[in-house]
C-alpha cells in the first residue's frame, strides 16, 4: 500500500511539475506572439509624404495670397516660373488631386489634377487642367512646372 500511495505521490507531484512547465511554455509563447513586428516605411511613400506636404504649402500659399510661403518650398528657379501675380485676383478656390507620382532619384515628379475659381470684384474665371510639378533635393522643393501650371490664371484677370 505504501508502494501505491508513494507512486500516486510522485505521480501527482510530477503533474504539478509538468503544469507549471506547460503554463510557463505558454506564457512565453503568448508574451512573444503579442508584438506585432514593426514594418520599415516603404520608401515611395517617404516620397509621397514629402511631395504632398511640398504641393499641399504651395497651394496653401496661393490661396491664402502668401508669396513667402510659395518662396519657402521652392528653388530660385522654381518660384520664378511661378510667381504668382496677385493683383490679378482678389480671392481663389483652387483644389489638387495627385494623380502619380514618378521618382527619379531624388527628382520627383508630381502629377496633379487641379480646378479652379478665381474671383474679381463680381467677375469669376474657371479653369482646370493637369499640372505636372517638379521637385528636387533633399528636402524636396518645386524646381518647375513642367506643364498645366494653375498658377498663371487668371490670364487677364476674371472676365
Amino acid at each position: 500500500m505504501n508502494t501505491c500511495l508513494k507512486l500516486i505521490t510522485d505521480m501527482e507531484e510530477w503533474m504539478k511539475r509538468s503544469l507549471v512547465i506547460l503554463l510557463f511554455f505558454a506564457l512565453a509563447l503568448s508574451a512573444g506572439c503579442s508584438k506585432k513586428a514593426i514594418k520599415p516605411v516603404p520608401e515611395g511613400a517617404v516620397y509621397y509624404n514629402e511631395a504632398n506636404g511640398v504641393i499641399q504649402a504651395l497651394l496653401k500659399g496661393y490661396i491664402n495670397k502668401d508669396a513667402g510661403a510659395m518662396k519657402a518650398v521652392s528653388t530660385d528657379k522654381g518660384y520664378a516660373g511661378i510667381a504668382p501675380d496677385f493683383e490679378k485676383f482678389d480671392s481663389v478656390k483652387l483644389s489638387f488631386t495627385t494623380k502619380w507620382i514618378d521618382v527619379a532619384g531624388r527628382t520627383i515628379d508630381v502629377n496633379v489634377a487641379w480646378e479652379g475659381v478665381w474671383t474679381k470684384g463680381d467677375k469669376k474665371d474657371s479653369e482646370r487642367g493637369m499640372a505636372v510639378f517638379e521637385l528636387a533635393g533633399t528636402p524636396p522643393r518645386l524646381n518647375a512646372v513642367l506643364s498645366g501650371s494653375p498658377f498663371v490664371y487668371p490670364k487677364d484677370g476674371p472676365k
